[in-house]
């Protein structure tokens, strides 16, 4: 009853959503390859776009929602890669109500069923797997925020989930090509998830899973070429990445300052201190999980799905922690984490000293359980809080890699390890 009425609400505040965000991808994907629209990276196309879409508008269909999303879109800013709006094409071009309508569904689906999956592979009971459904539906800032404006972070959770089925299967099956085409598209779709392919290698490497770590690259290198070619049908040009490259060079750092809701810890050591760290905390990061990872080595064999996850989650917390441009939606990446470290322990002692303080992080994550009862709106408070709750769930990740990670006794995850 929790997750349904989780669910509830979540469809009905997308009802009441414009979808900024899924309106400058609905535009875009379905202008891109048009005679007049060479580039829709180039600042001309931007601004003429907009001006077009907004007169369309009051015009093509009634409806008031499409009219409120044109409304704040001056100027078009298509951060994302030519695969992200590619694969908007069969939802663009219609009515805007009906094809919002459609994205909500599949966003929603995509979210709840990955969750769902995530918890299940990873060993949580199916009560358990509802109540991560039911605290992201009621009490989670992030995926409002994500159904608000439209965004593709539900998308990417069931997609991160999806890889993990397919890539928690055995080190010799057929399935890993297919999680490694699952994996470079999901990079190529969105790059936020980029630091999940060297520490799953790392992961591998140091597992000695050789077999695994060559299945996945043969199929990532297949998913590349498909993600790089497959907008230029689309785009009617090869040159679509190298305009989004050159587009993304040309942004100032201003342009996403915390009070427009950039709420990364980069940006907020950049505001506080004017020194750019981003650069030098996705390194350290980085080299953290990796040397965390180096000391696990040591342990016993852990169900695949659990190694997998934890690396995977890991990926996620570095993006988080060093993006100089972290948007209150992108936290929704920090739930697989929280999937990971809630996991059922090989004993009542192990498990307990990672549970309490990963429940605390993940609701200061969800900001409502805090933020609501004590009116708390100060979005410097709110992004400080939320930082240190992914700060936690690191730190808990890195020492859960370095002691080897437990697995569960029994459960969905148990019986991947001898399948490994």
């Amino acid at each position: 009853m929790l997750a349904l009425s989780g669910l509830g609400a979540s469809w009905s505040l997308g009802r009441r959503s414009p979808g900024l965000d899924f309106y400058q991808f609905w535009v875009v994907a379905q202008v891109a390859g048009r005679g007049d629209v060479p580039n829709v990276y180039a600042e001309e196309a931007r601004y003429r776009l907009a001006g077009e879409f907004r007169r369309r508008a009051q015009t093509d269909e009634d409806s008031e929602r499409r009219r409120v999303a044109a409304q704040p879109w001056k100027v078009f800013e298509p951060t994302a890669t030519p695969l992200l709006y590619s694969a908007f094409r069969p939802l663009s071009g219609g009515s805007y109500e009906h094809d919002f309508l459609l994205f909500r569904l599949i966003g929603l689906a995509a979210f709840t069923t990955g969750v769902l999956a995530l918890a299940r592979r990873l060993g949580h009971g199916l009560t358990v797997a509802l109540l991560f459904v039911a605290f992201a539906g009621l009490a989670c800032q992030p995926l409002e925020s994500d159904i608000r404006v439209g965004n593709v972070n539900q998308l990417q959770v069931g997609l991160i989930a999806g890889y993990l089925w397919l890539s928690s299967r055995k080190d010799a099956s057929r399935w890993q090509w297919a999680a490694g085409a699952l994996l470079a598209l999901l990079v190529l779709f969105k790059p936020n998830l980029i630091a999940l392919v060297p520490l799953l290698a790392a992961s591998w490497i140091l597992g000695r899973r050789r077999q695994k770590l060559a299945r996945q690259s043969v199929g990532m290198a297949a998913g590349a070429a498909a993600g790089v070619a497959a907008p230029a049908l689309v785009f009617g040009t090869w040159q679509a990445w190298p305009q989004w490259l050159a587009y993304l060079r040309s942004l100032p750092p201003e342009k996403i300052p915390l009070r427009y809701g950039n709420m990364g810890l980069a940006r907020q050591v950049l505001e506080t201190l004017e020194v750019d760290l981003a650069p030098l905390l996705a390194l350290a990061t980085t080299a953290i999980v990796l040397a965390c990872l180096w000391l696990g080595r040591r342990h016993g064999p852990v169900p695949a799905a659990i190694e997998d996850g934890a690396a995977i989650a890991a990926g996620c917390l570095v993006y988080l922690l060093s993006a100089p441009m972290v948007w209150l939606h992108y936290l929704l990446l920090a739930l697989p984490a929280a999937v990971v470290l809630l996991r059922p322990g090989d004993g009542a002692t192990v498990a307990a000293w990672r549970r309490v303080p990963a429940v605390v992080a993940l609701l200061a994550i969800g900001v409502n359980p805090w933020a609501d009862p004590f009116g708390i709106q100060d979005l410097r408070v709110q992004a400080a809080v939320t930082s240190l709750g992914v700060l936690v769930l690191f730190a808990l990740v890195c020492v859960d890699l370095s002691r080897g990670l437990s697995a569960p006794r029994g459960g969905a995850a148990a019986g991947v390890v001898s399948a490994s």
